[in-house]
């Protein structure tokens, strides 16, 4: 089973992950892959840094990352998997096309700031301010930029993740459940 994840800046797309591999999900990361992008150009990565490396990527192939990671998880023989995060319309058709589905996240945007906060990866140690602008270019970009809410539009299943990670889980069981129903 392929899953392709969707979702808000702090909305639990990490979270999301980390239960799926504790199911045997193997993962492919689009941060962890622009970040050794950009280390290997001497770039420091910051949130700007990955931006502007995947509007470059999306500028050769509106599918951008998707289709490198799809890459590597074939040369891995397939499997269950999951592809995290997809940031435009573009990943999104392009998880779908090759028989994947996709799970949205969002939450509330306070709840999404804390958790980012909490994370202190270096993307994410921002005012709220800044918080608000990184959404504002993100979830509501368009051209070769992300484009976060086209895309949680297309997503398979949405989960609101407003509550505790007890429920974050539960809710998960409950879209494994039903893409099982439908495979």
């Amino acid at each position: 089973m392929l899953i392709g994840i969707v979702g808000a800046l702090g909305a639990g797309k990490g979270t999301v992950v980390d239960y799926l591999k504790t199911k045997g999900f193997r993962h492919y990361s689009s941060s962890g892959y622009l970040k050794e992008a950009l280390q290997s150009r001497g770039i420091e990565p910051n949130r700007d840094a990955y931006s502007v490396l995947a509007s470059e990527i999306r500028a050769k192939d509106p599918q951008g990352l998707s289709a490198i990671l799809y890459e590597r998880y074939l040369q891995d023989d397939g499997g269950d998997a999951v592809i995290e995060a997809l940031h435009d319309v573009g990943e999104v058709e392009f998880v779908k096309k090759h028989g994947g589905v996709v799970i949205g996240l969002d939450a509330n945007m306070y709840i999404r700031y804390e958790r980012a906060l909490a994370r202190g990866s270096e993307k994410d140690s921002v005012t709220f301010k800044e918080f608000q602008s990184h959404i504002e270019r993100e979830e509501h970009g368009g051209g070769n930029h992300h484009n976060i809410r086209a895309a949680l539009s297309l997503a398979d299943y949405i989960i609101m993740n407003d509550g505790t990670i007890a429920e974050l889980h539960t809710q998960i069981e409950d879209v494994l459940s039903e893409i099982k129903k439908r495979t």
